[in-house]
């Protein structure tokens, strides 16, 4: 992997760093995380080196309600900017499983399961007009007792995923507080009974945290290293055992993200990786508390690659 830790350290430190390289990692954000501008968004990215983008809301809409005037203009903007997507996000699967009685659900405009499907189909073209094979969902709204329902979401996944590959996608499965795979354990076993080829994990190493799960070691120990195909990184602070957890600063609070980025570099992780901010600081806009965020990351993979860079010269 080609290593830059002095191209980390300037974008880290500044803003407006042009640096080409500034991971060894594939590195991005979501992009309305700065702005449901999608221009300005990449343009404030670029300013970080960086060249990967996970798109999800654009001009306040998700983006597999755009209209087709705005799919083409996405396209001609990563072109203009020259970004490469790196996943479509969509609301696949944040609804009900039909039968169950859930007992958490989010506020948005999702769609019931009769209407899943045509969404995936919205957003595997999508990926196709972007230049990405790769498609977040989830896993059903949460009910009391999700181990009672693994089997069922297992075969919606396997159903899902005969969809996607016959468009030529890959579906990455996020673990999500409100659903059934909220952590990484329970998303390892409901992937782990649905061998599905082209399903694999969006690993967000924040999400398990509401449920008593510590991302790493504990949550990634559980998953199948080689179904790993996108990871949101960001900063979650928690009470005394992992009590009234929020999320914070992508370089603050109680993930390991060193050891876990470690980790992802041993194992030799080449896939895509974005940070997400969805933090409200007092006094701060939402795109200065991503700025913020994606400035304490720079700093973290810095530090992680220096070291790593210290230890192999030694």
């Amino acid at each position: 992997m080609a290593a830059c830790p002095a191209c980390w350290g300037r974008a880290a430190r500044t803003l407006g760093s042009s640096s080409p390289s500034i991971s060894p990692f594939k590195l991005g954000a979501i992009s309305d995380g700065f702005s449901q501008d999608f221009e300005k968004a990449l343009q404030i990215m670029k300013g970080y080196g960086l060249s990967w983008v996970e798109i999800r809301g654009l001009w306040g809409k998700y983006n597999t309600e755009a209209a087709p005037e705005e799919i083409r203009r996405v396209k001609g903007l990563l072109d203009q900017y020259n970004f490469r997507c790196s996943v479509v996000d969509s609301g696949f699967y944040k609804c009900d499983l039909p039968g169950t009685q859930p007992i958490t659900r989010e506020e948005g405009s999702y769609f019931p399961y009769s209407g899943q499907m045509d969404l995936l189909k919205r957003a595997i073209d999508r990926a196709h007009a972007w230049g990405t094979d790769k498609i977040r969902g989830f896993t059903f709204w949460r009910v009391a007792d999700p181990k009672g329902i693994y089997a069922r979401i297992s075969e919606e996944l396997a159903k899902a995923a005969a969809v996607a590959k016959a468009g030529g996608a890959r579906l990455v499965i996020e673990n999500e507080e409100a659903c059934n795979g909220a952590t990484g354990h329970e998303l390892a076993a409901i992937l782990k009974m649905t061998p599905s080829p082209n399903l694999g994990y969006n690993w967000d190493v924040g999400n398990g945290y509401e449920h008593g799960e510590v991302s790493y070691p504990d949550g990634y120990s559980a998953l199948d290293k080689s179904r790993i195909w996108n990871i949101h990184l960001k900063g979650m602070e928690c009470g005394p055992g992992l009590k009234q957890c929020q999320e914070t600063f992508a370089d603050a609070g109680v993930i390991n993200l060193a050891g876990q980025l470690r980790a992802l570099l041993r194992d030799h992780y080449n896939e895509t990786m974005s940070l997400e901010c969805e933090y409200s600081a007092r006094g701060m806009t939402h795109q200065q508390t991503t700025e913020r965020s994606m400035r304490g990351l720079l700093r973290v993979l810095s530090a992680v690659e220096e070291s790593r860079v210290e230890k192999s010269s030694s």
